[in-house]
């Protein structure tokens, strides 16, 4: 009998730790759109995201209840794939950095261009936020 309860007890904690975990990384992603440069000229352009999946929130910011955000800078290749992404600035540091290159790492945008020439933007910045609710 203390077997079963005891498994019911962790399957229902897992459950909800899960559940947690999946509620709170859809609701961490910032903008689809971002600002980066292209040329030696610095001209600004925006980039649109299309696919830019959430984090997935640190376990351990959860139980400890932190929250926080990551600012990351890359660059956006001309087939709208993500290059050397890599952090600048992050609160608090060394708890969400992980979380938010692995998801960059996956972002796609749509193919830059400039006066209809398929540019490569460099120096986009996102700024991804942390937030328990």
């Amino acid at each position: 009998m203390a077997f079963t309860n005891n498994f019911i007890h962790r399957s229902l904690l897992f459950l909800v730790i899960f559940a947690t975990c999946f509620f709170l990384s859809t609701s961490v992603l910032s903008a689809a759109k971002h600002k980066g440069i292209i040329g030696e000229d610095g001209i600004e352009i925006e980039v649109t995201c299309v696919f830019c999946s959430p984090p997935t929130y640190p376990r351990n910011a959860i139980r400890l209840g932190r929250e926080g955000y990551v600012v990351v800078v890359f660059d956006v290749d001309t087939d709208g794939s993500v290059l050397d992404p890599y952090v600048v600035e992050s609160e608090p540091t060394g708890v969400f950095e992980r979380a938010a290159i692995k998801a960059v790492r996956k972002w796609l945008y749509a193919p830059p261009n400039h006066n209809e020439v398929s540019v490569k933007v460099n120096e986009v910045r996102a700024k991804l936020s942390f937030n328990l609710q």
